[in-house]
């Protein structure tokens, strides 16, 4: 008993060690799904299969003298489904139990597998996402529709208890004649295989390598082109905030030209006007000036006048009509607004000459300033004398005191310098 129990022990154990087994064999039932409708892109995730897959034994497909199962290829011989879509669900308790999985498949034309949702073989298929519209690269010719394709598998790849496989058999063209679709899962503990699994899984983590590598420079290149997109959204914005400032800028000077031009119209208005009034005013002024003088040369008459009119009054002392003129007169000569006015005008049509005059000269009485009007006019010394009713010799007395209160040289003449005051 017990020698019996070693022998079966031994022969387990060497079976564990080198034995192989298939998960999956050919002429198993699978689901297939030949329908019209397009499934979701998340098909092959999806555990629980619908009343609208179908089911038959493998091989699957149409067009072949292999295939047991006949599958549709659609409404159009010479315009085929490009897709057709296999699942199967399978046990495994324990997926160490083996070393390695053989992933044998037979296709016609190209075929990706999936195991729990995730992409374990693609094999003549472009790189990519694929559709239930990707075409597989070439065309499988009949002769070598039955090669087997292998991919080797870890005990990573499965799970414990209800796995889940999934496929997709594409074709080359649409007018393909035939479709094919044969798949087994074989567990394996011989240790020939295991520098091949190495090497798969080598060769896996090299392409997932190249996958971070490439997803990598992927995100590198879509931050650059975010950070170049940003930049250019920056140079936008500021582009638009320096045309929205020159805009305004322009505005601004446009705005500033047109009330610094209508303020300069206006004072161009403004000054033209002040200098007709000023004109205006000083030829006023003039024409005062000369009114005064003139009424000065008339009271200077009235003055003679009256002392005529005294005269016959002492040889006619009785005419009271005489008086009565006399009375008059002294009435007229009694007032000294033409004074005042002369003075007035004379400093407005000399710009001030008065004023300056006064102001340098504090000393002069008004009769001096009289003088220096009548100087400043021109008028001869015998003019200045009617006028003031003084005789010629005191305006040339008056001269003398003007020149020595404004400390001038003998030799200096008033005239002159009154003229440049």
């Amino acid at each position: 008993m017990p020698k019996i129990f070693f022998i079966l022990l031994f022969s387990f154990t060497f079976y564990y060690l080198n034995g192989q087994a298939k998960i999956i064999s050919t002429g198993e039932d699978w689901y297939y799904y030949d329908g019209k409708d397009s499934l979701p892109s998340s098909w092959y995730f999806e555990k629980n299969i619908s009343n609208k897959w179908k089911k038959g034994v493998s091989p699957l497909g149409y067009g072949s003298r292999f295939v047991k199962t006949n599958i549709s290829y659609g409404s159009n011989p010479d315009n085929k489904d490009i897709t057709k879509f296999f699942k199967k669900k399978f046990f495994v308790e324990d997926p160490y139990q083996y070393l390695i999985y053989s992933l044998n498949v037979q296709r016609d034309d190209g075929i990706i597998v999936y195991l729990n949702g995730n992409e374990v073989m693609r094999s003549n298929m472009p790189f990519g996402v694929i559709t239930d519209t990707t075409k597989a690269n070439d065309l499988v010719f009949r002769q070598n529709e039955l090669i087997t394709h292998t991919k080797l598998l870890s005990p990573d790849d499965l799970i414990s208890g209800l796995n889940v496989i999934s496929a997709s058999v594409h074709q080359a063209r649409a007018s393909s004649s035939d479709c094919v679709f044969n798949l087994e899962l074989i567990g394996s503990n011989q240790s020939e295989m295991i520098p091949l699994l190495l090497k798969e899984q080598t060769i896996k983590n090299l392409n997932l390598d190249i996958k971070l590598k490439e997803l990598s420079h992927k995100q590198e290149v879509e931050k650059k082109n975010f950070q170049i997109e940003q930049t250019e959204n920056s140079n936008k914005i500021f582009k638009l905030l320096v045309y929205g400032l020159l805009a305004a800028l322009v505005t601004l000077l446009i705005v500033f030209f047109y009330f610094w031009k209508n303020a300069r119209n206006n004072e161009m208005k403004l000054t033209t006007n002040t200098t007709k009034l000023e004109k205006i005013s000083k030829s006023k002024d003039q024409e005062m000036m000369n009114l005064s003088l003139n009424a000065l040369h008339n009271k200077q008459l009235l003055k003679d006048i009256k002392r005529d009119v005294d005269d016959i009054i002492k040889d006619h002392s009785n005419n009271k009509y005489l008086k009565q003129v006399a009375s008059k007169i002294d009435y007229n000569l009694e007032f000294e607004d033409e004074w005042e006015n002369l003075k007035k005008h004379f400093n407005e049509v000399h710009s001030g000459f008065v004023n300056r005059l006064i102001a340098k000269y504090t000393s002069l009485t008004d009769i001096e300033l009289r003088h220096c009007i009548f100087i400043k006019l021109h008028m001869q010394t015998k003019e200045i004398a009617n006028i003031l009713h003084i005789d010629p010799r005191s305006v040339q007395a008056a001269r003398y005191r003007i020149k020595k209160k404004m400390d001038l040289e003998e030799g200096v003449d008033l005239r002159d310098y009154l003229l440049n005051i």
